[in-house]
């Protein structure tokens, strides 16, 4: 064997033409973003134009692809809209799930789970680098003449009681408000400069009687802004991305078998799957009325005056639960990077990692460690539901569940109570974005969003992703739920007022998943 082919065959590898186009892509991205040296144009040509010659020679899948370039176009949306580091994570995340589907299941081989994670990490790095850097750079001060910005309307970053920073175009400046007192988060315009500090007003009027007071904790901020979507993104991918990792996608024979539990699940929705869509749809009701009864059941509690002794009981159940979903997603993850079941000795050492995590949690009020853990428990659900309920079972779960959001958030009114006390307890129910990077504790403008509006509508993704030869109804069901929740942020943007997230998420997952079976199974044509 000539060298020629020496090469051909290491270009054909599928671990080597996924760096080689990840490379590639961002490569292209920093000349896009800094054009003029040369350098990162010729890198970009030189690594794509070998990806291609690869990918020629494997089955690439469009849907993979079509998630890669997805993924590109987030990190050109972090350097254009500079949301933190948030946007340039969620494209990190999309390179990593583009991975996972860019060889179709009947393919007999796949990209290294390992390759996949490390440039998911490499990838948000390099973006949360990028942020700090861009960060830097705003802090100095301006070449130009800062007069050019009266009249520019930007966004409060802080509280300016009277001083603080506000963001207007592209720059954190010191300002000063005018009058009265404006909170982070709301728009600003600037009305006189003197020296490199600016005299702002508010731009959108006080809040109406009824609506949350702005020095009152607010989960729900005036602007989300690139910050808030981004994190919302990078949530909804981190949560996809583990579960599809942990649930060993695509199958072929280099997976082994599933774990004793998982695979009792799946014989179980194998039976469910060959009943009547009737029936399958059925079999949702009971599954839903468990975190129905739940919520019930702790608005009942928040009501009770002496709750001391019933908060540790329920406290501790949903610790119990929230462990078990853990060390499950731990021992999945670790069964996919072995490529074989875990030895028992590991199992121990999950479990206690899986306490650890859980106890310094509760100690520490860290929104990374909290979502962490969040995230990890959030996709062990993922895989166990995804696992067990077909199509038609995941769709009914969640219609059930989008008219349960709606009652709890906007007629029962529960929901907000449930998220104080989480907030007061320590609990992990929710997901928390700081809309100001970088920050350690859950303080100053945030959003927050509930684990069920990230598992519910991944459990139909993963679900579509099994039962589906073509990967197109779960590629689907994903562009849906990204898609509501563009809209979501941008609801919330707009009344600053807690919204149910399951209508638009869940309804985007609903209706990306009937697109992409119909594109799958040719109903367009």
């Amino acid at each position: 064997m000539d060298l020629l082919q020496l090469l051909w065959g290491w270009l054909a590898d599928p671990n080597v033409a996924y760096l080689l186009l990840v490379g590639g892509i961002l490569a292209a991205v920093a000349a896009w973003s800094i054009p003029g040296t040369g350098l990162a144009e010729g890198l970009a040509v030189l690594l794509l134009g070998l990806a291609v010659i690869g990918l020629l020679r494997l089955p690439v899948s469009a849907a993979g692809l079509l998630l890669i370039l997805l993924g590109s176009l987030l990190f050109l949306g972090e350097i254009y809209l500079q949301s933190g580091g948030y946007l340039g994570l969620s494209g990190a995340l999309a390179l990593g799930l583009g991975g996972l589907f860019l060889l179709p299941p009947g393919a007999g081989q796949r990209v290294a789970p390992a390759i996949l994670i490390g440039t998911a990490l490499a990838g948000a790095a390099a973006s949360f680098g990028l942020a700090h850097l861009m960060r830097q750079i705003g802090r100095r001060p301006p070449l130009q003449s800062p007069e050019r910005l009266i009249g520019a309307e930007g966004i409060a970053q802080t509280d300016l009681d009277p001083e603080g920073t506000v963001w207007v175009r592209g720059e954190t400046w010191t300002a000063r408000a005018v009058g009265e007192r404006i909170a982070a988060g709301e728009r600003v315009r600037v009305v006189a400069v003197q020296g490199l500090r600016l005299q702002v007003a508010r731009v959108a009027p006080p809040p109406e009687a009824g609506e949350p007071s702005a020095d009152a904790p607010d989960p729900v901020p005036g602007s989300i802004g690139p910050t808030g979507i981004g994190g919302a993104m990078a949530v909804l991918l981190s949560v996809h991305f583990l579960a599809v990792l942990g649930s060993g996608f695509p199958p072929n024979s280099q997976n082994p078998a599933p774990g004793e539990a998982l695979e009792a699940v799946r014989r179980l929705s194998e039976r469910l799957a060959a009943r009547p869509i009737g029936d399958q749809m059925a079999f949702a009701v009971p599954l839903a009325l468990i975190p129905i009864a739940t919520g019930a059941l702790l608005a009942l509690f928040l009501q009770l005056r002496d709750r001391r002794f019933l908060s540790r009981i329920l406290s501790f159940a949903l610790l119990a639960s929230f462990g078990a979903a853990l060390f499950f997603a731990l021992h999945e993850l670790l069964s996919a990077l072995l490529a074989a079941p875990p030895p028992v000795w590991a199992d121990l050492v999950l479990g206690g990692l899986t306490v650890g995590l859980i106890r310094e949690g509760r100690r520490r009020s860290s929104w990374a460690l909290s979502n962490l853990t969040g995230l990890l428990a959030c996709s062990g659900a993922v895989i166990y539901l995804g696992s067990l309920l077909p199509p038609p079972a995941a769709a009914a779960l969640l219609l059930i569940m989008i008219l349960y959001d709606v009652l709890a958030v906007h007629v029962l009114g529960h929901m907000q109570q449930l998220a104080r006390w989480a907030f007061e307890e320590r609990l992990p129910m929710l997901f928390i974005i700081p809309l100001e990077i970088p920050r350690a504790k859950t303080q100053g403008p945030i959003l927050a969003m509930g684990f069920g509006d990230a598992v519910l509508p991944a459990v139909l993704t993963l679900s579509a992703l099994r039962e589906h030869p073509a990967p197109w109804p779960a590629i689907g069901t994903l562009i849906g739920i990204l898609a509501g929740q563009l809209l979501l942020t941008a609801r919330l943007s707009a009344r600053r007022q807690v919204q149910a997230g399951l209508p638009f998420l869940a309804g985007g997952a609903l209706l990306g998943y009937s697109l992409g079976y119909l594109l799958s199974t040719g109903g367009f044509g």
